[in-house]
């Protein structure tokens, strides 16, 4: 009996689990996540009494495949729809803001749908993968700590691009690839502090979105305010002094909701340096069938969840087909 072919995915958010789930009945199969947690930026902070959903804060629906992969997920209630009062700020205006079509969380917390992706799989949490190495046919995962993992036939990577970059550099031309960061500002009240809304989207401020975490489905801690930073912003204060930057969304904040987040009783500031998709990948995934390395991710689109979901089933069909041939 032939042996399955041995795959490495490097990152365990949606677009890894996602290739996870679609190759582990033909493969055998190692998860790299850098993280503790799952997820990548479907991700969910939770301090003393408090939970923020502090990366993607929701997902829309826009093609069958997605909503047949969710349609358990929302049946078993671990997605549900979020119907926020929504408003635009701007300039100390406030306008109402209608959504054209729904708006999903996961339930209790964002991270809870890759949580649930992961049950039987094997992710390896706290593992960041520094390079990789050719041997003959096989390849070589080298970790941060120093082990090397050797006789994976295939590695796709789900990481950012830059990150990817670094791994698979002859894989694609990724200077045309471009992220931006953005900053998360985690503010825990110990009473409701009357914001007239859920959820607002900001303009010309620091801030880009101001959300009432506790107004989602299923969240039950103490009240939770994640605010999170325009990316135009995040980048020029990127490599700023932490302490300095949630200051300054501190007071972004204040002006905009007249709440003094001084009397937070958690504060927390959370940096992600790739988090919007500013310039993407011209195909929905990269492959190379001759060297057995391919990447997916939400870059290779609009940056959405249902992005980095699409990208990595197109990226697990043409592995499935590959594995296939060579298997005849």
């Amino acid at each position: 009996m032939a042996t399955k072919p041995q795959i490495a995915i490097i990152g365990a958010g949606l677009a890894g689990l996602t290739l996870a789930q679609r190759l582990a009945p033909v493969a055998d199969l190692d998860i790299f996540e850098k993280s503790q947690g799952l997820g990548g930026r479907m991700s969910t902070r939770r301090a003393t009494d408090h939970q923020f959903d502090h990366g993607a804060q929701y997902f829309t629906v826009q093609t069958a495949s997605f909503s047949r992969f969710l349609a358990p997920f929302i049946a078993s209630g671990q997605v549900a729809q979020w119907q926020p009062r929504i408003v635009a700020l701007r300039d100390g205006k406030q306008s109402p803001v209608v959504w054209n079509a729904p708006r999903y969380v996961a339930v209790p917390g964002m991270t809870a749908l890759c949580k649930a992706m992961s049950t039987g799989l094997d992710v390896h949490r706290g593992q960041r993968v520094a390079g990789l190495r050719r041997m003959a046919e096989n390849w070589t995962v080298m970790l941060e700590d120093g082990t090397e993992k050797p006789g994976y036939d295939w590695v796709l990577s789900t990481a950012p691009a830059e990150q990817s970059a670094l791994l698979l550099e002859d894989l694609a031309d990724w200077t045309t690839i471009r992220m931006q960061g953005c900053y998360s500002l985690m503010l825990g009240f110990e009473t409701d502090v009357g914001l007239p809304f859920d959820a607002a989207v900001v303009q010309n401020s620091p801030l880009a979105w101001i959300a009432n975490n506790r107004s989602k489905p299923g969240r039950e801690a103490k009240p939770s305010i994640m605010c999170q930073s325009d990316n135009a912003w995040a980048e020029d204060w990127m490599e700023a002094d932490q302490s300095e930057v949630r200051q300054k969304l501190c007071d972004a904040f204040a002006e905009l909701t007249r709440v003094d987040p001084g009397e937070a009783s958690y504060v927390g500031l959370h940096r992600w340096r790739f988090a919007k998709v500013r310039s993407p990948a011209t195909e929905p995934f990269l492959f190379d069938p001759v060297t057995c390395v391919g990447a997916a991710g939400d870059w290779c689109g609009q940056g959405r969840v249902e992005t980095a979901f699409s990208s990595a089933e197109a990226l697990a069909e043409v592995v499935l087909q590959a594995i296939n041939r060579r298997a005849a």
